[in-house]
C-alpha cells in the first residue's frame, strides 16, 4: 500500500474534514479526495461518513486506524534510520512543550549531545495536542507535555510536577484583589481552573497578555509588576531579573508527563532507553 494514502486517511480524521487535511498536508482538496478513494479501492471498504459537520470514521475506518498509525510510524522510523550520516548510529525525535524548551529540555538535549553523540536529536515544540498527534504518527520517539491522551499502543506516565509561583518584580505584599501590573501568561484549563479557586474570577484587563512565559519576563524586565512562573526556574536561579516570591500566596499544580509507544521500551535499538531518558529529564530539575 502507498504510505501517503494511510497518511491522508489519518490526517482526515485529525483534521476532522478533507480541506483541514489538505491544508496540513500541502495539497489541494482533490488531491485528498482521490487518495481516500485509492485507499477505500484497495480496502473494498468505505473507511470515512461524509456529511456537512465534516468527516467521521466507518466501523471499517476505525478498523484500519490502528493499522494505519503502525504502517506510517513503522515507514518513519525506517526512512530516518537509512538516511543516517555517518558518525551516528540512530536518530532521536523528541518533542517538548514550548515552554518547556526554555531551560528543562534544552538542558537535557545538551547534556545528551554530550554524553552520548553518537545519538542525533531531532526536536520539536509546540502545544501537547500538536505533539501528541506527532507521536501517534510516527514523527516522534516520545514528547513530553502537560496533558495526554488514551491511544491503544502508546504509554503515558506521570513525570514530575512543575508547581507555578507567584512572583513580583519588588519586595512587597498584596495588592488587594487585583495587581494593575499584573502579566497574564496564557495558561492551559488546568491553572486557569486554579486561578480562579484561589483569587476569584476577576473581571479585569491585564496591561500585558502573553502566550508563554519566555515573553511575559521580557515585558517584567522593561515594566515591573507581578507574573505566574514555574517555580523551578525560580528556585534553579534561571529567570534574567531578580524577582521575589509574593508570600502567602498558594503553589498552582501542573502535572508533567511523557508519552512514548509501547515498542520504544521493548526495542529502544541504539537509542536512549526510556528510563534513562526520565532519570536524565528528572536529575535536572
Amino acid at each position: 500500500m502507498n504510505i501517503e494514502l494511510a497518511r491522508t486517511f489519518l490526517e482526515v480524521v485529525a483534521a476532522g474534514s478533507l480541506a483541514g487535511a489538505a491544508e496540513r498536508l500541502h495539497v489541494t482538496h482533490s488531491t485528498v479526495t482521490m487518495r481516500i478513494k485509492s485507499l477505500e479501492d484497495i480496502l473494498r471498504r468505505k473507511v470515512l461518513n461524509r456529511n456537512r459537520s465534516g468527516v467521521t470514521m466507518t466501523a471499517a475506518g476505525a478498523q484500519f486506524h490502528p493499522y494505519a498509525e503502525t504502517l506510517v510510524r513503522t515507514w518513519q522510523m525506517t526512512r530516518r534510520q537509512l538516511s543516517l550520516a555517518s558518525g551516528y548510529e540512530s536518530i532521536l525525535s523528541v518533542g517538548a512543550d514550548t515552554s518547556l524548551w526554555d531551560d528543562l529540555m534544552f538542558d537535557w538535549a545538551c547534556q545528551t549531545r554530550e554524553e552520548r553523540p553518537e545519538i542525533a536529536l531531532r526536536c520539536e515544540s509546540g502545544t501537547s495536542d500538536q505533539l501528541i498527534e506527532r507521536l501517534f504518527h510516527g514523527w516522534l520517539d516520545f514528547c513530553v507535555v502537560y496533558e495526554v491522551k488514551s491511544r491503544g499502543g502508546f504509554v503515558s506516565e506521570p513525570l514530575f510536577n512543575d508547581q507555578i509561583i507567584y512572583l513580583t518584580s519588588e519586595q512587597r505584599e498584596v495588592k488587594g484583589h487585583w495587581d494593575p501590573e499584573y502579566v497574564e501568561v496564557e495558561w492551559d484549563e488546568g491553572i486557569r481552573d486554579q486561578i480562579v479557586r484561589h483569587w476569584g474570577d476577576v473581571d479585569e484587563t491585564p496591561g500585558v497578555w502573553v502566550d508563554n512565559k519566555a515573553l511575559g519576563i521580557r515585558f517584567m524586565e522593561r515594566f515591573g509588576g507581578s507574573i505566574l512562573v514555574p517555580k523551578r526556574c525560580y528556585d534553579k536561579g534561571n529567570l534574567p531579573m531578580q524577582l521575589y516570591e509574593l508570600e502567602g500566596q498558594p503553589l498552582l499544580d501542573r502535572q508533567v508527563y511523557i508519552m512514548y509507544p509501547e515498542e520504544y521500551r521493548r526495542n529502544p535499538s541504539k537509542k536512549l532507553g526510556i528510563d534513562t531518558v526520565k532519570e536524565g529529564i528528572l536529575g535536572l530539575l
